[in-house]
């Protein structure tokens, strides 16, 4: 009872542990049948995570999930959460001290524009180009850790869906760490 809290299913558990406690004595498959208490807390044991593993799939069935809307039936919401959080990186960005490290950025990240298409624009190589948007990711994820924000802070948004997915991969990428 004190693992179930509720009496109706702890004796339903019960009364399926002693049924399948006495098929077993009968059929003699019990070792030691002195010890049969012990063997029947453990049946009810048994049953119970048996339970809990069908009540869980229950909880956890897909047919709910078509209740639930997706971005695509709500194409604004994702629109509006996308340009918002846009909005809010190009003014981080602004705060930039180097502008080829703003102009990379918000062209790779927030413009999706191709790297073949900002290296031609900058005149980097594909090398070069690696090595300059590391550093201005570096650099904007200091800026971020001067304003109190950390990458845990990033990480929490991003798993909880509040960020676009380019602006995640502004935030939050860099050497180890990226969405």
């Amino acid at each position: 009872m004190r693992r179930v809290h509720d009496p109706q299913l702890a004796a339903d558990i019960l009364q399926d542990a002693a049924v399948t406690t006495l098929e077993k004595l009968r059929a003699g498959e019990i070792a030691q049948p002195g010890s049969i208490g012990g063997y029947l807390y453990r049946v009810a044991l048994n049953h119970l995570r048996n339970y809990r593993r069908k009540d869980r799939s229950a909880i956890s069935s897909s047919a709910d999930l078509e209740s639930v809307p997706d971005g695509t039936e709500c194409p604004d919401i994702a629109e509006i959460d996308r340009a918002r959080w846009a909005h809010a990186a190009r003014q981080m960005l602004d705060d930039l001290p180097t502008a080829r490290d703003r102009d990379v950025l918000i062209r790779f990240y927030l413009n999706d524009e191709s790297k073949e298409d900002i290296c031609a624009a900058l005149g980097l190589s594909d090398e070069h180009f690696n090595r300059v948007i590391f550093r201005a990711r570096n650099r904007f994820r200091a800026l971020l850790e001067r304003r109190g924000y950390t990458k845990l802070d990033v990480l929490s948004l991003a798993a909880c869906g509040l960020c676009a997915g380019a602006v995640c991969s502004v935030l939050a990428s860099g050497g180890r760490v990226a969405i």
